[in-house]
């Protein structure tokens, strides 16, 4: 019976799991041709102006690690090299959009899993049939085991797409010729400066240990809604307590990065514990509770740890509470 819940889940989420596999699929293909454009037009271009005014990183420090600094601790992890394409690809599982989709999807599904079924009306008939309720959020852990991963690799395919499709990351001067172009005055200092057209090393492959974290993301979420649909009975209340909790924690943590004194609520957020481009670059899987806490030594805890230990934390707390309650009949 746990079968035939498990294929009738995966059959009602279809839709929604193929378009949302499209966007991530498109949006990690476009966001490689962005990479592309930024660190082989823009960052070899401020380079050689900087090279040429006799600072290497003067320009790098007044726009890369001037104006970014803010946006990269809202993103949860600062000093990146935006002008490594490796690098600067993992910032795409950092984007909106991406955390949009995890948003989308762990809150959407989860909140019909049982708040769902009431307010449709279609629980009911559900629990008439041979099926403890156990095995109902049995069924729900499966999808999420199943469904989960597809996501993250459609992302991956999209990214190793891209890297196809644009070609070799070959430094482009063109906007350098333009500039000179445009101002007569410099054109001999910019035109005379020296140029490295060899092909920038960049590869995908190490995207698979950052979408592990963003899985651990979507399981948390995912675990957390079930929880609060489990005490629910309106899909579109549900979606909203689950929303609004989510959206507490990016803000809390968003704003703890970037004033220390409000620091201290950062690990009690999801988005703490999500640093996938620190796997990426690094292969750092832990997090150190000392930069929020201040424990005067560091004390590292394991991020995708935390997040699958949340979203399970959130399984147990559903099905506690929905093997104990009185399931109103439907309106």
């Amino acid at each position: 019976m746990t079968a035939i819940l498990v294929r009738k889940l995966l059959r009602d989420s279809r839709p929604a799991l193929v378009v949302v596999c499209l966007l991530l699929f498109v949006f990690a293909a476009f966001w490689v041709k962005i990479t592309q454009r930024v660190t082989t037009q823009i960052v070899p271009m401020s380079r050689l102006i900087s090279e040429r005014l006799g600072d290497k990183k003067l320009l790098e420090s007044v726009f890369i690690r001037g104006p970014s600094k803010v946006s990269q601790a809202a993103l949860g992890w600062g000093e990146m090299k935006f002008d490594n394409p490796s690098d600067f690809l993992a910032i795409g599982l950092l984007h909106p959009i991406v955390l949009a989709m995890c948003l989308v999807w762990g809150v959407g599904r989860a909140a019909g899993a049982i708040a769902g079924e009431l307010d449709r009306g279609t629980m009911e008939l559900l629990m008439s049939q041979p099926v403890p309720r156990n095995r109902l959020l049995l069924a729900h852990l499966i999808v999420d085991c199943v469904v989960l991963p597809l996501l993250c690799l459609s992302f991956f395919a999209g990214t190793q797409f891209g890297l196809w499709a644009v070609g070799d990351f070959v430094p482009d001067y063109s906007l350098l010729d333009d500039a000179a172009k445009e101002s007569p005055m410099v054109k001999p200092l910019l035109l005379l400066a020296p140029r490295d057209p060899t092909p920038m090393e960049v590869s995908g492959r190490s995207e698979l240990l950052g979408l592990v974290n963003t899985l651990a993301l979507m399981f948390a979420i995912s675990g957390m809604t079930l929880a609060l649909s489990a005490v629910g009975r309106s899909r579109w209340k549900v979606i909203g307590y689950a929303v609004l909790v989510v959206i507490v924690m990016f803000v809390a943590n968003t704003i703890g990065q970037l004033w220390e004194p409000a620091g201290f609520v950062r690990p009690f957020t999801f988005f703490f514990y999500y640093q996938p481009q620190r796997a990426m670059i690094d292969g750092a899987w832990m997090v150190d509770l000392n930069t929020a806490w201040k424990f005067g030594r560091p004390v590292l805890v394991p991020a995708v740890g935390v997040l699958f230990a949340v979203g399970a934390l959130g399984y147990a707390l559903a099905l506690s509470t929905f093997v104990r309650r009185d399931l109103p009949a439907p309106l």
